[in-house]
């Protein structure tokens, strides 16, 4: 019996569109994504092949060994291609013969071997994930921060200013406090990133409390008045005589550890290069914290009954305006913590250029996730393996990394699309249950 409550809740019409739905998006944005790579990458080159089909379709010898200079080269795109090719055989020729040419010089790039080298960059070795889990651990952060405040019916798009303001807290603290030894000073900065980013969060939830301000609006604004801030701080915190724009290095003491030390020490070959750091086992226990707060406490309960419906939460005797500020407050503090791996991990001080576009990716893997934690972290290894294995494409084929932004855009476009397309799937299939019993 047991068992099959199992199954009969697994094949509810919420879970399944939560699985499949996720599913579907990558699915239809991977397909995008090859199209994109078939009809607009384009490269020319002249081979020995290119020669012999030009002879075969009557292109003359002379005008051939007048391009054999450009053998060696190859051009990406067809104006740079159309301009070698004339300065070569002239204008007059080129009409005559420049689209035979063009054709027989022009290649695409086969889709499967990009994302064969994104993957294979990716998972195939203990580097790759290591790099994987280090480009996830912010998302997981900041997607979050979004999921927790899309619960209590909030849409909090400033997790980048929420995330810049704790990431400034730490690096002050680990500049300022050198003197403390490192089982406090850890501590106290990883507070001081929650407690910035939670105050940053609860100035948009108090004005949407008790002003009745829509918090796009604020956390908008806000976003820009963090960055903004952020960025006169760290030139105020300059090394004089460094010309980077960054604040001065945190004390050893307030650096976390990369995860290579532990793992070697085991036994476990792994790469002392790759930053994957302690900093993804404070991810783990955000992820763990939101989950428990969420379905297992009074708090939990009440800010999921706000977002349901704050009209009969608020007859039921939940005080909304409170859980409203509560909620944007622990988003913003969770979304401080993604610091700690910028900083205190990697960096060790404050540059914005490190965190920039990692809060606004956030919204996309909380969407991706469903706003729930577990689907925050897979989401976010999803996008961690897009963001490292962008960075092979760039080497191994003739597309540029900036097919990663087109798959993470047509993802998202398609997670509202998907949740329609399989909504519609599972009616068929229970109205075929119904049938059958």
């Amino acid at each position: 019996m047991a068992i099959k409550g199992i199954i009969g809740q697994f094949f509810r019409y919420k879970t399944l569109l939560g699985i499949f739905s996720p599913i579907v998006a990558v699915g239809l944005a991977f397909v995008v994504g090859a199209i994109v790579i078939l009809i607009f990458i384009k490269s020319y080159a002249l081979s020995e092949t290119t020669f012999a089909a030009l002879a075969e379709k009557g292109v003359p010898a002379a005008i051939s060994d007048s391009l054999k200079t450009l053998k060696s080269k190859e051009f990406p795109n067809r104006s740079e291609f159309e301009k070698a090719v004339k300065a070569k055989i002239g204008a007059s020729d080129y009409a005559r013969y420049g689209t035979v040419i063009a054709k027989q010089a022009m290649s695409r790039e086969n889709p499967l071997t990009v994302y064969n080298a994104i993957f294979t960059a990716a998972l195939k070795s203990r580097d790759g994930w290591g790099n994987v889990l280090y480009r996830a651990t912010p998302l997981i952060f900041t997607g979050l921060a979004v999921a927790l405040a899309f619960q209590c019916g909030l849409f909090n798009i400033g997790g980048e200013g929420q995330m810049v303001m704790g990431g400034f807290a730490i690096t002050w603290i680990g500049f300022t406090l050198v003197k403390l030894p490192a089982f406090l000073l850890i501590p106290l900065c990883i507070l001081a990133g929650a407690l910035a980013g939670g105050i940053w969060g609860g100035i948009p939830g108090y004005l949407k409390a008790k002003r009745g301000v829509h918090e796009v609006v604020t956390t908008i604004m806000l976003n820009w008045i963090a960055v903004a801030f952020t960025q006169y701080l760290t030139m105020a915190y300059k090394p004089k005589e460094s010309w980077i724009p960054h604040t001065f290095e945190i004390a050893k003491s307030a650096r976390l550890s990369r995860l290579a030390h532990y793992l070697n020490a085991i036994g476990i070959d792994f790469p002392k290069s790759n930053l994957v750091n302690t900093a993804v086992l404070v991810a783990i226990l955000a992820v763990i914290f939101v989950a428990y707060l969420l379905r297992r406490t009074k708090l939990g309960y009440e800010i999921r009954s706000v977002g349901f419906n704050p009209t009969a939460a608020e007859c039921a005797g939940i005080n909304v305006a409170k859980n409203t500020v509560l909620a944007m407050a622990l988003s913003g503090a969770i979304a401080g913590l993604a610091g700690v791996n910028q900083v205190m991990g990697y960096k060790h001080r404050f540059r914005y250029g490190i965190f920039e576009g990692l809060g606004f990716d956030g919204i996309g893997v909380a969407f991706i996730g469903r706003n729930s934690p577990m689907g925050v972290v897979l989401a976010s290894l999803l996008f961690g393996i897009l963001d490292h294995g962008g960075l092979a494409i760039d080497v191994s084929t003739k597309v540029p990394r900036e097919i990663i932004l087109v798959l993470k855009a047509t993802i998202l476009i398609f997670v509202v699309v998907s949740g329609e397309i399989t909504k519609r799937m599972i009616h068929i299939m229970q109205k075929r249950q119904e049938g059958a019993a």
